[in-house]
């Protein structure tokens, strides 16, 4: 709408609207008036967000009454060390940097990064190695990863071949953003296929699962993080966790709004319709991180659960990487997906309401 000739613009101190200038991630507060005519009215505006970055300065168009919240997910698809965990570390280190630099709220890892995803599935030592290369949250390279997010602010989904017993678990530790561990979640629907296959003389490694030598987690928990416009209710499954729909149900059910997947595998059109699904059926934003080639095939990807809007069909994608290595920025908007949450409770009475309604056998 065209602005009146009248129309007039004054800067004002931040302070004059009781506006804190301090920088959240990549953007700052401006506060200013700007009076124009609307059908014959006047309307003041606040405040707006302006992008601090000197190459992204440039006016952020019309200003609007409230802010959209956002929260912003790096995908880090980065190439490990192999098993070497003190090179993992570092590179995990050096990596949540640049996604902070970036503006991201969370960073989340591939699978398994203490270990590079390296498995120890044959051998009559197998089983040893794979506990010995078990870590637990007093470890040197949890409190790393811990004493990071404290200083950068920023939330990391740290994931780690955890120490357990009677065998180590596939975990994600997602640390919040003063350094404390806020949600510790095992993989439940562990890929322990293959059992059979160790016992032939020469066992094809491809027909055993990488999990075959891993305990089971039990819970789907979920946590709240603060990001820099707002807090996020979090949940997490690790890769064959995504192809159960009892894992991403549950989540919704214990109220989560946004799921992140560590990932290891070779992706394809099959798994990229099942996490669309997910994000549809259960009304959640999602992101996956995998690999880079040559280790799997890349392709992290991120879905919003928002799949139309007035009346016409909307693509649901968020962001998707190529299979390089790269760090792949994917930012929810949360206020959209709450929005649409609401219009579409519906969906998610019946999901509450259960099953067994619907069988004249019970559960």
């Amino acid at each position: 709408m065209a602005k009146s000739p009248t129309a007039r613009k004054n800067k004002v101190t931040p302070e004059s609207f009781g506006i804190s200038t301090l920088c959240h991630g990549s953007k700052r507060q401006e506060a200013y008036i700007e009076e124009y005519e609307t059908r014959g009215h006047h309307r003041s505006w606040g405040v707006r967000q302006i992008y601090s970055c000197d190459a992204l300065r440039r006016d952020p168009g019309p200003p609007f009454e409230s802010e959209i919240m956002k929260f912003t997910v790096a995908l880090l698809q980065i190439t490990p060390w192999g098993d070497d965990q003190n090179r993992n570390l570092a590179k995990g280190l050096e990596y949540c940097r640049k996604a902070k630099a970036l503006g991201a709220d969370l960073a989340v890892f591939p699978e398994l990064w203490n270990t590079g995803f390296a498995s120890s599935l044959i051998g009559s030592q197998a089983p040893q190695v794979w506990i010995e290369s078990a870590i637990d949250r007093r470890s040197a390279f949890l409190e790393s990863f811990a004493a990071l997010a404290l200083e950068l602010g920023l939330n990391i989904a740290i994931t780690y071949l955890e120490a357990h017993q009677p065998m180590p678990r596939n975990t994600v530790s997602i640390i919040n953003r003063r350094g404390e561990v806020t949600l510790n979640y095992a993989k439940v629907f562990i890929s322990n296929f293959g059992k059979d296959e160790l016992l032939k003389p020469n066992p094809n490694v491809h027909d055993i699962g990488c999990d075959v030598n891993c305990s089971p987690g039990e819970l789907f928990d979920v946590c709240t993080l603060v990001g820099a416009e707002g807090e996020v209710k979090i949940g997490a499954m690790i890769c064959a966790d995504r192809e159960f729909p009892e894992a991403a149900g549950q989540l919704m059910l214990n109220g989560a709004e946004l799921i992140v997947v560590p990932n290891a595998c070779t992706w394809d059109d099959i798994r990229t319709a099942g996490l669309k699904t997910r994000a549809f059926e259960n009304l959640v934003g999602i992101a996956m991180v995998n690999y880079p080639a040559p280790l799997n095939n890349g392709n992290s990807q991120a879905y919003t659960c928002v799949a139309w809007r007035n009346g016409k069909s909307i693509d649901t994608l968020i962001a998707k990487a190529g299979q390089g290595e790269e760090i792949l920025l994917a930012t929810f908007d949360m206020d959209d997906i709450r929005e649409f949450r609401t219009t579409e409770s519906w969906r998610m009475d019946y999901r509450r309401a259960g099953a067994t309604k619907f069988t004249r056998y019970g559960a």
